[in-house]
């Protein structure tokens, strides 16, 4: 079964409310607990996976309220006390809110993905950082690129922990160019790319192997789940579980069981990369 396939059969309904998605747990009469879930957009295709078997393995006991919308989202949602848990995709940061306490729960690849019809295979550490500061403006001056014209640089908008990942691990602490269209999903970004001959942007290895995506090696390395895995590949950043302190009851229990399961390691490793492999 695909990964598509997969998504689908969640027992969690998805719901689209302005450019956010909110999965909601089929309501159970006995049910005592719901666990309200914010953030990332790249992590959320897990979390949904992880929530819908915790379910199945723990009937009429919590159900899951998870919406998308990114990282600073879902911090700032926890921080708040609006939500239990946030989605992040970046290591936390000094300007984090006091209190919150990190989970690592997966790690991911952060891939440079280009237009199908692009078929450009290698970035250098140096190539990289200038298409994506704006220095060269041109797919004339890339070495190896199949488009033509001025590049389109696609990125995410400020509130994602992908975006800062990557500026912090491919991009040597740089920023990307401000002019970079923004796009406030991972999905919203696959989608531009494809449609877009000239594009060129950035995404989790799990979105980047969905669609009409080329996806770039960096440095010589592939991006895919095996170089991440491996170690092999760069750009390797953490998803994690927050919490206002100390995680407590049933958050303290899902996270535990994301920690420790042999059930929900399996549903990682299956497009992911455990915390230790």
């Amino acid at each position: 079964m695909n990964r598509n396939g997969r998504l689908r059969r969640l027992s969690i309904t998805t719901v689209a409310v302005g450019m956010l998605g909110v999965a909601t747990a089929p309501a159970v009469a006995s049910a005592t607990t719901t666990i309200s879930i914010s953030g990332a957009t790249a992590s959320y295709p897990l979390v949904s996976l992880l929530a819908q078997k915790y379910v199945k393995v723990h009937p009429n006991k919590v159900k899951f309220k998870i919406a998308q919308g990114g990282a600073q989202i879902g911090i700032n949602d926890v921080a708040a006390g609006r939500d239990t848990i946030g989605d992040v995709s970046r290591d936390p940061l000094p300007s984090d809110p006091a209190g919150l306490v990190f989970y690592p729960i997966a790690k991911y690849a952060i891939c440079v993905v280009t237009n199908k019809a692009n078929t450009l295979s290698n970035l250098t550490p140096s190539q990289l950082v200038s298409i994506f500061t704006g220095k060269t403006r041109s797919w004339s001056q890339v070495p190896g690129a199949t488009a033509s014209g001025t590049i389109d640089l696609i990125s995410r908008t400020s509130v994602a922990g992908v975006l800062t990942s990557f500026q912090t691990l491919l991009l040597e602490g740089k920023k990307v160019s401000s002019l970079a269209s923004e796009q406030s999903s991972e999905g919203l970004l696959r989608q531009t790319v494809e449609n877009d001959p000239n594009g060129i942007g950035f995404l989790s290895n799990y979105q980047a192997g969905l669609g009409a995506l080329n996806s770039v090696s960096y440095n010589g390395v592939a991006c895919n789940q095996t170089t991440a895995t491996s170690g092999q590949y760069a750009g390797i950043a953490r998803f994690y579980e927050v919490t206002k302190g100390k995680a407590t009851g049933a958050a303290s229990a899902f996270i535990g069981w994301i920690e420790a399961s042999p059930v929900a390691r399996k549903i990682i490793a299956s497009q992911w990369i455990p915390i230790n492999p």
